[in-house]
């Protein structure tokens, strides 16, 4: 019996537009798992600031500050995908500080249909990364951490198993407001491919971010670079061949992209205004999903993003909303907690 996963192909296309299409499986873990991380443009991992959400993308920023934190971001996706994180740190006595989570996306439902595209039922689709993270300071400026993922995807009646590893090291100067990351994502096996005797790559990420605060100004400023082991993430059409132009005689060769093309698919830029401990405001730029997603003469507001944070006394909330073409964006809302100030006796 054969399955139209023809959608599903299609939405698996929108989501790793930061890979070369079709290398790697697992995909859905480049994606942005929190609200904070999305508003400033994506792949955000240069922040050690006690954030247990940006602690899953980037371990090396873990501390003991995260201690019984407990996050939830769910993201609302186009054409009905939904998605999210669930996080929790927690601090063992002469042992440090770990950190738990849960990723997860729904693809949604599928109608299952025969050859001849008579229907029989439904099916359902979804990825899972069930990990936990360990972070530790190596001296005043810097610190290390590294994440073990379980991954788990069904697509139907075929399912996947994997393990991945997250390795990063953090550079942070209080005194000068400094942070900077280097991490390398997604290293591992898929221990079970989707068919017999097939086992796919993970999509291995070597990324880069530096982050600055102003000491008498509300701005931090962030910088990520992505995708550091290929250079050119372009994309030429093949079946473009040289044209003749009809008035001098001269070739016209094919449209390539300039160096700085090349160098903007690999950066995404970020704002924060901090005007106080309690609320923020976010801007972020992407210019691999503007180019890559944004539909030609159309482009809008694609590419660009857009977030908001406020604190109270015992919940953090945050709000990101994503531009990725005219056709769709993606929001995402998230929420935090100490857990311990819940059970802690008064």
């Amino acid at each position: 019996m054969k399955i139209k996963l023809t959608l599903l192909g299609l939405i698996f296309g929108s989501l790793s537009f930061a890979q070369t299409g079709g290398q790697n499986t697992y995909q859905f873990l480049d994606l942005d798992f929190n609200a904070r991380s999305m508003s400033l443009g994506g792949d955000f991992i240069a922040l050690k600031d006690g954030d247990i959400n940006l602690a899953v993308s980037n371990p090396a920023s873990i501390t003991e500050k995260m201690d019984g934190n407990l996050a939830l971001n769910h993201f609302i996706y186009p054409a009905g995908i939904n998605y999210g994180q669930l996080a929790y740190g927690k601090t063992f006595e002469n042992a440090g500080t770990f950190t738990g989570h849960l990723r997860y996306v729904s693809y949604g439902k599928f109608t299952r249909t025969d050859q001849t595209g008579v229907e029989e039922g439904s099916f359902t689709a979804g990825d899972y990364a069930l990990g936990v993270g360990y972070g530790k300071a190596l001296n005043k400026y810097f610190s290390a951490g590294a994440n073990l993922n379980v991954i788990f995807s069904h697509l139907e009646t075929y399912t996947s198993l994997g393990v991945g590893v997250d390795v990063a090291t953090t550079f942070y100067d209080e005194e000068s407001n400094i942070t900077a990351t280097v991490m390398a994502r997604n290293i591992g096996y898929q221990i079970k491919g989707y068919t017999e005797d097939n086992h796919e790559p993970l999509p291995i990420e070597v990324l880069a971010g530096i982050s600055y605060k102003f000491h008498h100004a509300p701005f931090r400023f962030s910088l990520m670079g992505t995708d550091l082991t290929k250079w050119d993430l372009t994309y030429n059409d093949p079946t473009l061949t040289p044209t003749i132009d009809q008035l001098t005689g001269d070739t016209i060769p094919v449209p390539t992209a300039s160096f700085v093309q090349k160098v903007a698919y690999h950066t995404n830029f970020g704002v924060e205004l901090v005007p106080s401990d309690n609320f923020f405001l976010r801007v972020g730029f992407n210019y691999q999903r503007r180019n890559a997603l944004g539909i030609v003469d159309r482009k809008g507001a694609s590419g660009f993003s857009f977030g908001v944070g406020m604190k109270t006394k015992k919940f953090e909330f945050n709000y990101g909303l994503a531009f990725y073409s005219v056709a769709g964006a993606s929001n995402v809302f998230g929420i935090t907690t100490n857990f311990s100030q819940w059970t802690r006796r008064k």
